[in-house]
């Protein structure tokens, strides 16, 4: 778990600033990715990587019985009450017998690993026969001029990204961003998978929401919260600024796999 630890702290330490902008994007991910199984109700489902249980939800919503894994143990106690059982864990190691579940949900989680094939190959052994496998990960061309503005006037205050961020950013995220090398990784898992980009629009979002976005993301949400209240006002209003008023519709560009096991 030393190697996982940081990681673990940048996110658990983040969970509180989920809710004022990160959650109405995730959320919305989740939902999409879980309408791509069917059927949903009355099966056992795990998630994998539940972060602050966006697919919890989603499973659950659709009539699922969820238990939810996370190496954050903060973030599993992000709104506690409404959430599925939850274990921390690593997604390489999941403490279940296998074939113990009809469906495996992997939202954004196995991008993190720079070996996503074990994260798959995990996934696929807990999973019954007959069952499956849903992963997704971002696209290598996902990008909005939001994180930009965000980081430079975050930078300008003192933020600097942390060894884990740049680690994750450089040797793991990679892997799973485009449709060729996410084939790759399922082969090395050992599974057979569809692999396949999507898009989810997200018109309705102004400026202010999309920088509350970023700013709510763990590599920016403890050095917001370590700023006094008139600081994180200055922040976000010079990243909007910085952003200007001709930006794109925010679209999120992933990766997803689907495995039938």
């Amino acid at each position: 778990m030393n190697e996982t630890t940081p990681v673990s702290d940048g996110y658990s330490n983040s969970a509180d600033a989920w809710r004022r902008g990160p959650a109405r994007i995730y959320d919305r991910l989740a939902i999409a990715l879980v309408e791509r199984i069917e059927p949903v109700r009355g099966k056992t489902a795990l998630d994998v990587g539940a972060g602050t249980g966006a697919a919890s939800a989603a499973l659950m919503l659709a009539g699922a019985r969820v238990v939810a894994v996370d190496v954050a143990p903060g973030m599993l106690e992000y709104e506690r009450s409404k959430r599925p059982p939850c274990v921390v864990a690593d997604a390489v190691a999941l403490p279940f017998r296998d074939g113990a579940f009809e469906i495996v949900v992997a939202a954004f989680s196995l991008n993190h690993l720079t070996q996503p094939a074990l994260g798959l190959r995990e996934a696929a052994r807990v999973t019954r026969r007959g069952g499956i496998v849903v992963a997704s990960a971002y696209a290598a061309d996902d990008d909005h001029p939001a994180k930009q503005a965000a980081h430079s006037v975050a930078a300008e205050l003192g933020w600097r990204p942390a060894t884990w961020w740049r680690r994750l950013r450089e040797d793991a995220m990679p892997k799973l961003a485009t449709v060729e090398r996410a084939v790759r990784e399922t082969l090395a898992a050992g599974i057979s998978a569809t692999v396949e980009p999507r898009q989810v629009r997200f018109p309705e979002l102004d400026a202010p929401s999309l920088i509350e976005w970023r700013l709510g993301m763990a590599d920016l949400a403890p050095f917001v919260a370590s700023l006094e209240p008139a600081a994180r006002v200055e922040l976000l209003s010079r990243a909007v600024e910085q952003m200007g008023s001709d930006y794109p519709m925010l679209v999120r560009r992933m990766i997803v796999i689907t495995a039938a096991v």
